[in-house]
């Protein structure tokens, strides 16, 4: 079992020249204040760096363009994220550039699997298995205020992309079924896609031999000449179809080269830009309030508004080689994709100019018909049946020897184990969250359906999400993950359930654990072993005080992503 820590987050909005750093502690963090001073919008950055989108997130927050920064550890070693729009990076505890991206589902959520031990594997809608994006990972740790209240597992947007996924999610964080079941899951599933495979094209080669009519003892099918010309007529047409094809994706390809050799060039002009302002900005702060051009001698004012004149337009460049960094890869992917059509081209080119040979030789088919008789090309296609029968059954035998190895890990007694541990920890949060009408039968299975009315809904719901959390502390095989929960007061609580949930939460977890929490109040309250974060400015989470600390930390690394 890995174990994440969140150590801090810092945003930096360029736009509005503010900043924010909050250092998390690392049992519980209280985010405190009034409505509107922008508690959930911190909340809701820390999974977003990681490529986790919250469910909703204010247009105003989304228009400041805020750029986050998370240093986390896993197991004690030390990595950074930080995203910037669309694009996340990771970076090692030496500031060394592991990954930048914005394909979260086939770049992030591999990368982030592999360094948390994240082997869940879904099946996307072609049937194909895939292991899922970040938000897969980390939604039985968050709790979005606007989302995250009605129903499990649902504070993260886009979660359309796999049908069916919550049990198989539920059963694999809190180790019901461990990694290795998933990783054979997916074998399996990838050896019945090639099963699948074979079975076509012996399909595809019988109905060619039935379709020719062919029989061993049968010997006189006689093609005429004429059709033996067509035949080469056709194969004639189509190669010159495929070299208008090469020719085509070749023009391409030059062009998509030449606008990346041409992006290349803008990307060394603008750091080379970036780094002349840097230099300008360094030796502008060094002098006097008046500087003299040593060109025409005029003197010009060396005040603030004309030194942060020269740091926006650093800025500027640093916006323009983020988004040319991301154009640059995109040209790469369009490169590597006309490359494969073009060898794949040229090998069905190659093929059918030596069947043209062959056909336009001396040797025809008729020859070889007459020469070698039916039962010789009957036997062609009953070998490649015989072939694609032993691909077929090596796959069967494959397929059930995986599906036995999943068999053993479906063990009854640790599933009951888990979730008796479950049902335990939801039977105490429920009375102690005072909650009295809901469906035990339902609500004590781990998977089960946890639905309720009224303000007993959300109290509900936080029982789940804790017991799931400390299920998953104490029993997953892969990681744990901080527990994050915005606004855990919903649906105007009374004055006794208030207190009562806010004891809940900050309360020390049983396997211990992470706990952010951000709330309105603590309703008198007292945390232990916990750090306390008061939000003061309505609509000012982001300060002007702290933009020059997190702009020199983060400009580095946004200039590397």
């Amino acid at each position: 079992m890995k174990n994440l820590i969140f150590e801090s987050l810092e945003l930096l909005s360029l736009t509005e020249k503010t900043a924010r750093r909050v250092e998390f502690h690392p049992r519980l963090t209280v985010i405190t204040g009034k409505n509107r001073v922008g508690k959930s919008s911190l909340i809701k950055s820390i999974y977003w760096t990681l490529g986790a989108e919250p469910a909703v997130v204010h247009p105003r927050w989304k228009g400041v363009n805020v750029k986050s920064l998370l240093t986390f550890t896993v197991d004690g070693a030390r990595y950074q994220a930080l995203r910037n729009k669309n694009t996340v990076a990771i970076f090692d505890a030496q500031g060394e550039l592991l990954l930048a991206t914005s394909a979260f589902t086939s770049e992030l959520g591999p990368f982030m699997a592999k360094l948390l031990d994240f082997g869940l594997v879904l099946s996307n809608r072609k049937g194909e298995p895939e292991t899922p994006p970040p938000a897969y990972a980390f939604l039985p740790f968050y709790v979005d205020q606007d989302g995250g209240w009605q129903s499990p597992l649902t504070s993260f947007a886009n979660l359309g992309q796999y049908t069916r996924f919550r049990p198989s999610l539920v059963y694999f964080h809190s180790g019901i079924r461990p990694n290795e079941y998933y990783a054979l899951t997916a074998m399996k599933k990838r050896l019945e896609i090639e099963k699948a495979a074979f079975e076509q094209d012996r399909t595809i080669v019988v109905k060619a031999r039935d379709k020719l009519k062919l029989q061993p003892e049968f010997s006189g099918l006689e093609l005429s000449v004429e059709e033996h010309e067509k035949a080469i007529n056709d194969l004639l047409v189509r190669l010159r179809s495929l070299f208008g094809s090469r020719q085509v994706r070749a023009v391409e390809l030059a062009d998509i080269l030449d606008q990346r050799a041409s992006l290349d060039q803008q990307i060394s002009m603008v750091q080379a830009s970036a780094n002349e302002l840097a230099d300008d900005a360094a030796w502008a702060a060094e002098q006097g309030d008046e500087i003299m051009c040593p060109t025409c001698g005029v003197v010009h004012a060396n005040d603030f508004r004309n030194r942060f004149a020269i740091l926006a337009d650093r800025e500027e460049c640093f916006e323009f080689l983020n988004e040319a960094q991301q154009k640059r890869r995109q040209l790469a992917d369009k490169v590597t994709k006309l490359q494969i059509t073009i060898r794949e081209t040229d090998a069905t080119i190659g093929e059918m100019q030596r069947i043209l040979e062959e056909k336009r030789g001396a040797l025809t088919l008729e020859d070889v018909i007459e020469a070698r008789g039916r039962a010789a090309a009957y036997g062609v296609f009953e070998e490649q049946i015989s072939e694609l029968d032993n691909e077929i059954g090596g796959k069967a035998g494959e397929i059930s020897d995986t599906e036995d190895e999943i068999a053993k890990l479906e063990d009854p007694a640790r599933r009951d184990l888990i979730e008796n541990y479950y049902a335990s920890l939801m039977g105490a949060y429920m009375r102690n969250l005072n909650i009295k009408e809901a469906d035990n039968d339902a609500v004590m299975k781990i998977a089960g359906k946890i639905v309720e009315t009224g303000s007993e809904q959300p109290r509900l719901l936080l029982a789940y999400v804790l017991a799931l959390a400390d299920t998953i502390q104490k029993y997953t095989t892969a990681f744990t993950a901080p527990l994050v929960i915005d606004s855990p007061v919903q649906q105007e609580q009374d004055m006794s359930n208030a207190p009562a949930i806010i004891r809940q939460v900050i309360s020390k977890r049983p396997n211990g654990g992470q706990t952010i929490v951000g709330t309105i109040s603590l309703y008198d309250n007292e945390p232990e072993d916990a750090k306390i974060i008061i939000f003061t400015d309505d609509r000012s989470v982001l300060r002007s005080s702290e933009y020059d600390a997190v702009h020199r930390k983060m400009t580095p690394l946004l200039s590397s992503m």
